[in-house]
Parts: C-alpha cells; sequence; structure tokens
C-alpha cells in the first residue's frame, strides 16, 4: 500500500487496494464480532509507515456496509486524520481533554456517509498527560453507545508512549509496519511497549509493498496477492490473458516454472534490515 492521504474507496478502478482495504476488514471482524462499542486502535513503530491512511480506509471501508464509525485522531502533536476527508475544524480533541468544550460540539459529523471525525489541533506539550488521565477512558466510553466501531489514529510507538497508554482502553491494536522500512531492533521496541502496556495485538499490517508482484522475501505471498486480483477481475489482466500463448515442450515448462517461481515466497533475506 502507498502512502498517500487519499481514500482508496472513492477510487473505483483502484481494485487492489480496496480487495485489500476489505481483506483487512474482515479479518479483524472476525477477531471482534460486537455489534457496537468497538474499539481498535492504530499505530506504527516510526513516522511515513502509513498508519493514518490505513485508519481512514478502515474506518471508511466500515461505513460504506451501514455501520456507524467514528475516527478519533490521537495524534496531538502531528495530526492528520482530517486531511483524508479534507476538512477543516476549529477545536478537537484536545479541547475536550482540556475541558474547554464538550465532545459533541467538536466531532464532525458526517464527513462521509456514516463515518463522524473527531479532529485534533497540534499540541506541543504535555500531550501524553491528557491522556493519562481519567478523561480520555470515560470519553471513550461514552463514544462507545453511539457508534459500532471507533478507531484511534495514534502516534508512532517510538516517538511518545501514547499509542500504548491509549491501547488499555481499547479491545485491540493493528500495528502497522512499512516493507523493508522499520529495523528489527525498533520493532521490537514497539512491541515490547505494547506487550508491557498489556495490548491485545490483533496483528501487522504490512505496508508500501510494491504491488506489482516483483519484490520477495517474507511478505511475497501477501505481495503477489495483486497481481492475482489483477488478473483475475481486470479488464487489462483479461486482455493481457487473451494475448498470452504458452510456450509447449521443454521451452512450456521451463516458461511455467519461471511464472510460478515469480508467484511464490522467495528470495534471499541476507542484507535486507530486518
Amino acid at each position: 500500500m502507498e502512502n498517500k492521504r487519499q481514500i482508496f474507496f472513492k477510487d473505483a478502478n483502484n481494485h487492489e487496494m480496496n480487495e485489500a482495504l476489505r481483506i483487512i476488514r474482515t479479518n479483524l471482524h472476525f477477531l471482534n464480532e460486537k455489534e457496537s462499542g468497538r474499539t481498535v486502535l492504530v499505530t506504527s513503530t516510526v513516522p511515513k509507515e502509513g498508519k493514518s491512511v490505513i485508519a481512514s480506509n478502515y474506518a471508511m471501508s466500515i461505513a460504506i456496509t451501514g455501520k456507524k464509525v467514528l475516527l478519533i485522531d490521537c495524534d496531538i502533536r502531528r495530526p492528520r486524520a482530517h486531511e483524508s476527508f479534507g476538512v477543516s475544524f476549529n477545536k478537537g480533541l484536545e479541547s475536550v481533554l482540556s475541558g474547554e468544550c464538550k465532545v459533541e460540539d467538536v466531532i464532525l459529523k458526517n464527513v462521509e456517509k456514516n463515518l463522524d471525525i473527531l479532529p485534533t489541533r497540534n499540541v506541543a506539550h504535555n500531550v501524553t498527560e491528557l491522556f493519562l488521565g481519567d478523561k480520555m477512558k470515560a470519553l471513550l466510553e461514552e463514544l462507545k453507545e453511539e457508534y459500532n466501531t471507533v478507531v484511534l489514529d495514534t502516534p508512532p510507538l517510538i516517538i511518545v508512549s501514547d499509542a500504548a497508554i491509549l491501547s488499555k482502553y481499547c479491545d485491540g491494536v493493528v500495528y502497522i509496519v512499512a516493507y523493508d522500512q522499520v529495523a528489527k531492533r525498533e520493532l521490537e521496541f514497539g512491541k515490547t511497549m505494547l506487550n508491557n502496556a498489556k495490548a491485545n495485538i490483533y496483528g501487522f499490517v504490512v505496508n508500501k509493498v510494491d504491488k506489482n508482484g516483483l519484490s520477495y522475501g517474507n511478505y511475497g505471498y501477501y505481495n503477489n496477492n495483486y497481481s492475482y486480483y489483477k488478473d483475475y477481475y481486470t479488464e487489462e489482466g483479461e486482455a493481457l490473458a487473451r494475448e498470452y500463448k504458452p510456450q509447449k515442450g521443454f521451452k512450456g515448462f521451463i516458461e511455467k516454472l519461471k511464472r510460478d517461481y515469480k508467484r511464490q515466497l522467495s528470495g534471499d533475506q541476507k542484507g535486507k534490515r530486518w
């Protein structure tokens, strides 16, 4: 998945990305089948792994099924969730936690059908203290009564401890990992933080994988799901299939081996960072 602040479900031609997001939605549904009050936290290890993109699109993927969803931007130091939807606001989560206003006065209603956003403005100091008190926990308990799913977009774990703190109030954590971008020690550090908080880690989403299916390694199988989807569903894939004329005999056998090899998990991981 590419790190672009966009809602992929608005692009009807982006079949591969939409289907990948549906798979995430389905897997998370099986992990937690609550019909209301689900709380899902999305985080990453380091900045620019695409966590805000995944959080926004995951929220949108639920909203299009008719379920009521709230996306909360908890990255108060570097708020981004609202950018995916092109909305503006004056006050947000920071004002609610500091007691300046009520939450119903700052929630942006129906930004998309069935999707509300609780945005936030940048606050540079004493942010963690806002989450440590009882206000955030009480706020989430209140909001869970109104929504099927509440999605929390949180800061990277290696930057601040906010995500670990907030994970204690949530049903589960979705951990975004950008392919070949995070060192093993960094990933282990982030996971240790969540484990220390006794967070329920739903799983890891590998992001920024080449959707052409040309990179190999530990994620080659998932990577090549994109090319399978393209071959099966799109007109371009059908056209290529019609034009393709397999070789016969020994040449055909070698060609098939190469094609199958390209679609399988393979490759030398020496030199990779993790």
